[in-house]
């Protein structure tokens, strides 16, 4: 490709930072891609002469210049007959007397305004991911079109990912009518030619990325337009820059620093008062009440002495073992001489920095230069130190036995203990608020590690979920980001590849999708917001359950803990319920052709739920449907035997059962001792076989619902919601 890298340089010569279109359309033939015959001409030119050169009875003549991008909304673009172009031509030249050349184009003929018959292909450079390409609706309306449908519309990939490009296309909403693979359709272009065209482009944008002397910022040809059955390029924006050597100065955390973070042996922290109880002291006493040993807890602090048993000393270089996890506390203003001290004695592998006002704060942009500087010498002296924060509320690790977060236990109870019923899981979060909020509500999920990242000086949630696909211990990872710095969305994607090969699930927030969300994340941990629907499709296709409510992600983390390993068999769901209502709004909810389909029970399996149901007396006011109203006079037991006669069938993928636990005869007070909940988990977990429940109603059963929770099972409150649930999750699983 280094005629490509000739124009950009003979073209940045003339001070240009956009390629014209002719310059555009000789990378294209230069690749072997169908453009328009043309010709370039100046202003003075008499065109009698080449008009025959042009084949049809029409020609296109356009203004060519690297300046007006949009040449239809300027007039630049003029289509007439051959008789009338000579004097069509003369009355631009009039209107555009600052333009040196324009172009004489061959008229490509075809329905314009069929869709699927202009394809806008696209590509950039993401700060985030790397190049990017898209495939969406071309033509002069294509970005009003795009935005009146819903997000998704135009899928992207990354080439450096080496996403199957068969996928990315057949999935482009687009190309289902270019193909003629909607009713009615009729196809207009080959897709072996659409492949080509993608797979040229992605080589062009690997090719002149990063290291290369000239960047493509970005790349767009609309229409791509089907023309006598073969894509052909009717227009080319090609924007770009010359490398300046820049490089991202950030070094990568080592596996043993992140590792420090998640499993310390070692702590210290500093910032604790010997008189008062302010938060470094807070965060000693969480540790030590976590159950860490107070042997391997140091204090940093300059008087020397001893704080609630624990040794204090002056300098890190005194501590007497190297340091996993170092916490400060101490206000922004000091932290740079704690930061030097820390990394000069090389004996911090993993820091906390608590302290907040660095960065995200107006000015205080000096001391984060500081700081980011001082992580830099650092890493060269100790390569495994690795910076958690700044503004960061804590970490909790099970495996390490320690607790930093400095909130009250009388507000949290701080997520220690085993896992009980749930799957292993890992919770990574910028946003310390956002991890105590959730895990309030989820008091039942105690993940291995809880770490807040606050604002990413160094190690960020990408290079945590990096590291945690690869743990064996964790099979579920959660996170919670508010924006992807350079390259991170590209190392983000690969940890989820990377992960659910390795069998585990993630689950993701992402917030800062909209341009006050932006503003609200820059206020907040002075992250870079990305765009959101980029981030959803790249991570969301990679395989990650992308979470589009604060409910829906505790949802999907619920869920995922709870059927970690669990791989349906179908999309067929079975679901039952003692309320009429619920059953007709789970049958509402489930969608046609969607992740769930409501099939009825075989015959064998109709009689054999015939015989539970003759058993205990419902034949004479039910029959056996999907969904199944058993009624409220359905006790427990035969509700059981129903899951359990459904579940061995085999028949169904995934159980929905629902309860309005006002019933007299079935146990759902904490007087009656209820069991049904833990009997139904075990079923689920026997045979493998999803089980979602829910209980609809108030407070009063708040111990029922707990025994759902208590047993491992994903809870909703009401039907529909657990339907519309499940379904999103199924869809990443089936």
């Amino acid at each position: 490709m280094d005629f490509i890298n000739d124009i950009f340089l003979q073209a940045h010569k003339n001070g240009q930072t956009t390629l014209t279109e002719s310059e555009c359309y000789q990378i294209f033939q230069g690749l072997g891609l169908r453009t328009p015959e043309f010709k370039i001409i100046p202003p003075s030119q008499d065109i009698a002469a080449l008009l025959p050169r042009l084949a049809g009875d029409k020609i296109v003549i356009k203004i060519l210049s690297s300046k007006t991008l949009h040449k239809t909304d300027k007039g630049g673009v003029k289509v007439c007959v051959k008789a009338e172009a000579a004097q069509v031509f003369k009355k631009m030249a009039a209107d555009f007397p600052e333009i040196d050349s324009f172009m004489l184009v061959e008229f490509a003929d075809y329905p314009h305004f069929a869709l699927g018959r202009e394809i806008l292909l696209g590509a950039r450079a993401d700060k985030a991911f790397g190049p990017l390409i898209t495939i969406g609706i071309g033509g002069t309306d294509a970005e009003n079109i795009t935005k009146k449908f819903r997000d998704g519309i135009t899928p992207a990939i990354t080439p450096a990912q080496n996403i199957d490009a068969k996928s990315f296309i057949e999935n482009s909403f687009v190309w289902q009518y270019t193909a003629g693979n909607v009713r009615g359709g009729k196809k207009s272009a080959e897709f072996d030619d659409m492949q080509n065209w993608v797979q040229k482009l992605a080589q062009v944008m690997l090719r002149f990325s990063a290291n290369a002397e000239f960047i493509i910022d970005e790349l767009e040809i609309n229409p791509l337009a089907a023309v006598n059955g073969r894509l052909c390029a009717l227009d080319g924006v090609l924007r770009f820059h010359k490398n300046d050597g820049a490089q991202n100065t950030k070094i990568k955390s080592t596996a043993t620093g992140i590792k420090a973070l998640l499993e310390p042996k070692t702590a210290a922290v500093a910032g604790v008062s010997a008189d008062k109880i302010n938060m470094g002291r807070i965060i000693m006493r969480n540790a030590l009440e976590a159950g860490f040993d107070k042997n391997n807890l140091y204090i940093l602090k300059k008087e020397g002495g001893e704080i609630d048993g624990v040794k204090c000393y002056q300098s890190c270089k005194d501590f007497p073992k190297k340091v996993d996890m170092f916490v400060v506390t101490v206000p922004a203003a000091a932290v740079p001489d704690v930061l030097k001290d820390a990394g000069e004695s090389g004996k911090i592998n993993g820091l906390v920095l608590i302290s907040g006002g660095i960065g995200e704060k107006e000015g205080s942009h000096e001391i984060r230069q500081k700081v980011e500087d001082m992580i830099i010498a650092a890493k060269k002296i100790n390569p495994d130190f690795t910076l958690n924060g700044s503004n960061s509320l804590g970490a909790v690790s099970n495996p390490g036995k320690i607790n930093t977060l400095f909130i009250p236990k009388d507000k949290l109870t701080p997520p220690l203990g085993g896992t009980g019923n749930y799957a292993p899981c890992a919770f990574i979060s910028q946003s310390g608020a956002f991890v105590i909020s959730a895990l309030g509500k989820m008091e039942h999920i105690k993940p291995l590690y809880c770490v807040t990242t606050g604002n990413q000086l160094d190690i960020s949630v990408p290079d945590f979920a990096d590291y945690l696909a690869a743990d064996d211990k964790v099979k579920v990872i959660l996170l919670y980001i508010e924006g992807l710095k350079e390259g991170e969305g590209a190392l983000l994607a690969q940890a989820v590849t990377k992960a659910r090969a390795n069998g585990k699930n993630v689950v993701i927030y992402m917030a800062g999708r909209t341009p006050s969300g932006q503003k609200a994340v820059m206020g907040h941990t002075a992250s870079i917001a990305g765009d959101y629907i980029t981030a959803k499709q790249i991570i969301g296709g990679a395989g990650a359950f992308m979470a589009d409510t604060f409910g829906e992600f505790e949802a999907f983390a619920q869920m995922a803990c709870s059927y970690s390993g669990m791989k349906p068999r179908n999309n067929k769901v079975f679901t039952i319920s003692n309320a009429g209502f619920e059953t007709s709004g789970m049958a509402d909810n489930v969608r046609e052709g969607g992740p769930l389909a409501l099939a009825y029970p075989s015959p064998e399996l109709k009689e054999k739920l015939g015989i539970i149901l003759k058993k205990y007396k419902l034949d004479g006011i039910v029959d056996v449907r999907n969904p199944f109203d058993v009624t409220p006079m359905c006790p427990d037991e035969a509700a059981l035997e129903i899951a359990q006669t459904v579940f061995k069938s085999g028949e169904y993928g995934s159980f929905i059962f629902s309860t309005i636990p006002l019933s007299p005869v079935i146990k759902t007070l904490e007087a009656d001792k209820p069991d049904f909940m833990p009997k139904l988990a075990a079923l689920s977990r026997q045979y493998g076989v999803p089980a979602v429940v829910s209980v609809s109603s108030g407070s009063r059963f708040a111990y029922y619902r707990q025994t759902a929770l208590d047993a491992g099972l994903a809870v909703f409150m009401e039907a529909d919601n657990a339907v519309r649930k499940l379904s999103a999750f199924l869809a990443k699983t089936v």
